[in-house]
């Protein structure tokens, strides 16, 4: 990704992303439908609530091996929530450094923000979106024969 100081562009790059990061949590959510059903209610929701459902799923499983990913379940939440802050607020011109970011929430201080800083958050979801769905497969499945195989 060339870094070319466009803040409009390193937003672009965060949206699409991270649009990525929420496929990869569907196909982390689709593989733990193997211990649990999906309702089709479910499948509509929100990542962040996807993510809840994800881990406290893995949780069951009652498998150590299975910590790692769901601390980067937890880490991909906080990743979302820093994508919402910008997507969802408004920039404005500032300065020739930085521009000015007004959440959507209110009683939320502006901040000044950089298109460097939305480079590194779109590479932070890139990274992930590669590394979610494929990180703790074996472990995953590994857990849930364990699990059918008890018969719980």
């Amino acid at each position: 990704m060339v870094r070319d100081n466009d803040i409009v562009k390193a937003l672009g790059f965060v949206a699409l992303y991270a649009a990525y990061v929420e496929e990869s949590v569907d196909v982390v959510m689709e593989r733990l439908s193997l211990v649990k059903a999906i309702a089709e209610k479910e499948r509509k929701w929100p990542t962040s609530r996807k993510i809840e459902w994800c881990m406290k799923v893995l949780e069951s499983l009652h498998s150590e091996e299975l910590n790692g990913l769901i601390a980067l379940l937890d880490d991909t939440k906080n990743i979302l929530e820093r994508r919402n802050e910008v997507i969802h607020g408004r920039i404005y011109a500032g300065n020739e450094r930085s521009d000015i970011l007004k959440s959507g929430r209110s009683g939320v201080l502006d901040k000044k923000v950089t298109a460097n800083e939305l480079y590194d958050l779109a590479e932070e979801l890139f990274e992930l979106q590669a590394v979610l769905p494929n990180s703790y497969q074996f472990a995953t499945m590994r857990a849930i024969k364990d699990t059918a195989s008890k018969g719980n």
